[in-house]
């Protein structure tokens, strides 16, 4: 049931995503519940390869998770605003460091951020680059992290919903562990990365093969050592892009074997992962701060802990060691709680780094970037709208009528074998996007839920939801 509609025509927004599954569209979908509900808005997705749907299409504003994060992110942001487009993007990666190491632009070359605000996690974040670019510190605001709303607002599985369809049932014991992504070791793109971002190159690389092999010995350890332990090792989703079809080799995937592993490279969501898990275990990784909204115990493996990094690690122990890592297991399931995570400095450390990388953990950030989003819309006037003409590209159309004709020929067994059309895999698995309505209705009743107990139709319809959130 709809919340609210004007007597106006709805707004046409077209969001682009490379997939229907994982982050970026899990952290889309408050927002787009937010904008088709409240703000009078018609959201249709489109492919984030097919660029050419803006010209067909000619929506009124194109919605995306970020506009740095890919080459296809930059031209999809470009195109559109070439042809006065506007553009709203949230940020799909916001813990950035801010000591000058980060590269805010990603593959953006033309350094010019495209779309109307950028909305920041932080205020840490948002001081940083209004320092850095002052010239654009009016596109600067903080929403918080909208995609960490989730956990103050659905219901996740539970361990026997999740590992009985996997006959691994007879496991009651379970840990997850967010992979980090040295596999960019072995990649051709995840090479040119390293190199790009890191001056000594050479150095970098020594050091993650050396954290890789010595983190798997202390995974393998464990799995060994506990054989009644189901063990969740989940593969970081930017280690291969999806271009990539063969799997590198990483810190897991010599693991995958034993009969108390499951190696996940896809195709479950992070969120569930987390909820079946006693302990959340990572190396470097933001999805600890999701553990610690959902009551998970969390601690980082660090062989070698002195590397640039956020904050986070400052949230929960770090161990080296195998044996550390064993005893810490051996305790919590011994004792039922992780003393060493309960320490009061640790938990002080948690709310700051909560406070300092997501902003908020109300379960409202979404609303927060849909002010804006509610101020972008108030500046599209129909009648610009109307006249509006976009200018054809041919690379786009092209790319277009590839999709549309290869499709046709598509057999994905085939294609994997052929070295010039293996890379296209991913594009014809994913461009329809099917899913994203089932998973839009699968988390329509904890929305409609959350807005009908926090009062959000009747509070912005009063007027006082924008000032209640400190935005007026």
């Amino acid at each position: 049931m709809k919340l609210f509609r004007t007597e106006m025509k709805a707004y046409h927004i077209l969001c682009f995503l490379d997939g229907e599954e994982g982050r970026d569209p899990e952290m889309l979908f408050p927002l787009i519940y937010f904008a088709e509900n409240v703000l009078n808005c018609k959201v249709e997705y489109s492919f984030i390869w097919n660029i050419h749907e803006i010209y067909r299409k000619k929506p009124d504003l194109i919605l995306m998770a970020n506009t740095i994060g890919s080459v296809l992110h930059y031209e999809v942001t470009k195109y559109a605003n070439n042809n006065g487009i506007k553009i709203f993007a949230l940020i799909s990666e916001g813990i950035f460091r801010t000591n000058g190491t980060f590269n805010y632009f990603g593959y953006n070359t033309d350094k010019s951020f495209y779309q109307e605000y950028i909305c920041h996690w932080s205020e840490r974040t948002k001081e940083f680059l209004d320092t850095e670019l002052p010239e654009i510190k009016d596109k600067n605001v903080v929403t918080g992290a909208v995609g960490f709303d989730r956990y103050s607002i659905y219901k996740f599985m539970d361990k026997e919903d999740f590992l009985g369809p996997k006959n691994l049932g007879q496991f009651k014991k379970v840990i997850g562990y967010a992979g980090w992504a040295f596999g960019k070791m072995y990649s051709k793109q995840g090479l040119q990365e390293i190199r790009h971002y890191h001056k000594d190159a050479k150095k970098r690389l020594s050091w993650m093969e050396d954290q890789m092999y010595k983190v798997e010995d202390i995974l393998r350890k464990a799995i060994e050592a506990n054989p009644d332990i189901l063990f969740l090792l989940k593969r970081h989703p930017n280690e291969a892009n999806p271009t990539i079809t063969t799997e590198n080799p990483n810190e897991m995937i010599r693991l995958r074997d034993y009969p108390n592993v499951l190696y996940i490279t896809g195709q479950e969501n992070l969120h569930d992962l987390i909820s079946v898990s006693d302990i959340w275990v990572g190396f470097e990784s933001t999805t600890c701060i999701e553990a610690w909204l959902m009551g998970k115990p969390s601690m980082f493996i660090n062989p070698d802990p002195d590397f640039n990094r956020t904050n986070i690690y400052k949230g929960h122990p770090i161990v080296k060691t195998a044996e550390d890592f064993l005893e810490k297991i051996q305790s919590f399931y011994s004792k039922g709680e992780m003393e060493c995570f309960n320490n009061p400095e640790l938990i002080a450390n948690r709310e700051e780094i909560i406070h300092e990388t997501i902003g908020f953990s109300d379960g409202m950030n979404h609303i927060r970037a849909g002010y804006y989003l509610s101020k972008v819309l108030d500046t599209i006037q129909p009648e610009e709208v109307k006249n509006r003409k976009v200018k054809i590209s041919y690379k786009y159309l092209f790319k277009y009528c590839l999709l549309m004709i290869g499709r046709f020929f598509y057999i994905k067994y085939l294609f994997l074998k052929l070295p010039k059309f293996k890379k296209t895999v991913w594009m014809f698995e994913s461009w329809r996007l099917s899913n994203l309505k089932i998973l839009q209705s699968n988390y329509k009743p904890f929305l409609d839920k959350f807005y009908e107990n926090k009062k959000i139709l009747a509070r912005y319809q009063n007027g006082s939801l924008w000032k209640d959130l400190g935005l007026k």
